[in-house]
């Protein structure tokens, strides 16, 4: 996958799996670096300006800030849902005030496509990328 390096070091650094990573990454902007939603979201992962800076981001263009924030972002979703990664997915696209609002997904069109099509990418990511995230120190079982 483009930027598996890029991908592997965000997921260590956040605890978040990698496929997930990948799959927001293709869904948000098919691995262009310099995309730009007609609502002024960039790069990769897609980073609204707002959210960009309150994440230190000075460049949402730069691949390796905006997948760094983009992942940090992630993780606070996923700490905020539980780990529930459809209500993190639908948190992402839709803001957590619209989660909170409708108490699980949005019926928003857009919303209610992104959580399956990016649910869908990961199971595509999860063979090739399990293993860098595996990598990540686990407890070993004499710790038990």
């Amino acid at each position: 996958a483009p930027y598996a390096d890029l991908i592997a070091s965000a997921a260590k650094q956040y605890g978040v799996d990698p496929a997930l990573i990948s799959g927001v990454i293709e869904s948000e902007s098919s691995f262009d670096p310099n995309a730009v939603s007609r609502a002024g979201a960039k790069g990769l992962m897609q980073l609204m300006d707002s959210t960009a800076r309150g994440l230190g981001v000075t460049n949402a263009f730069d691949p390796t800030q905006n997948v760094m924030a983009g992942t940090k972002l992630l993780r606070q979703l996923l700490e905020r849902y539980g780990g529930d990664v459809s209500l993190t997915l639908a948190a992402y696209n839709a803001g957590p005030g619209a989660v909170s609002q409708y108490g699980g997904i949005p019926p928003y069109g857009e919303t209610q496509k992104y959580v399956p099509k990016v649910l869908a990418a990961m199971q595509r990511y999860a063979p090739s990328q399990i293993q860098a995230f595996r990598s990540v120190p686990q407890r070993s079982e004499q710790w038990r």
